[in-house]
């Protein structure tokens, strides 16, 4: 197996477990639910690589790790590598890698005074093209407000970013800030800046618990 598949495979693996842990006492119904997405995450996450091979072996080790929890998807991924003429596992472009940083806007004379939005996407999202569209809409939406400097793109996962799971973050769009810090204020700039973008999921605010980031807000956008 190629070694982006692998590291993909393995951080989509931790971050649905810690997701899955971070369930607690909330029920058996939401658990299921959460193991299933972690399913589609994994499987979406085969199909991602450019390599046929790569992609084919990547699910036959889904499926005969038993990853995937749910016996009728396994059978039903069994097409891809077995028999004869196994079917061509079809290719889920994400449209950020895992681990990956993608300027959008970069800092310049004219915006370095003013306050960097470092803005994610959540792990299970990263090949949604619907998320896709949102990111970009609230891109532009940052830009045309005129209010805020550099802007970059980063997927939000568990075991990278542990102020908060997915679990936690999903259908929001979380403000992380530093309480107390002079940025904090800029939250209802912020708000009103997006509040513009039809399909953006309610906005929430989350204290930041780690290391200050001075003269930075981080907006997590985790739809449904």
């Amino acid at each position: 197996m190629a070694s982006d598949a692998s590291k993909g495979l393995w951080v989509t693996l931790i971050s649905g477990f810690l997701a899955i842990a971070g369930i607690g006492a909330k029920g058996v119904a939401d658990l299921h639910l959460e193991r299933a997405r972690l399913d589609s995450q994994l499987i979406i996450g085969a199909l991602g690589s450019s390599s046929e091979d790569s992609r084919r072996e990547t699910l036959r080790l889904l499926v005969d790790a038993r990853l995937i929890a749910d016996e009728q998807t396994r059978d039903g991924l069994k097409q891809y590598f077995e028999g004869a003429s196994p079917r061509t596992p079809p290719q889920v472009a994400s449209f950020i890698q895992s681990g990956e940083r993608v300027t959008l806007t970069p800092t310049t004379e004219a915006n370095a005074s003013q306050t960097d939005i470092d803005l994610f996407v959540c792990g299970s999202a990263k090949s949604s093209a619907s998320a896709k569209a949102l990111v970009d809409s609230v891109h532009q939406a940052l830009n045309e407000s005129g209010q805020f400097g550099r802007v970059a793109l980063k997927v939000w996962e568990g075991n990278l970013y542990q102020e908060a799971p997915e679990s936690v973050l999903r259908g929001f769009s979380t403000m992380i800030v530093d309480a107390g810090h002079a940025e904090a204020g800029e939250g209802p700039v912020l708000e009103s800046a997006l509040s513009g973008v039809s399909a953006l999921p309610p906005v929430k605010v989350l204290n930041n618990p780690g290391p200050s980031t001075p003269w930075l807000i981080s907006l997590v956008l985790c739809p449904d």
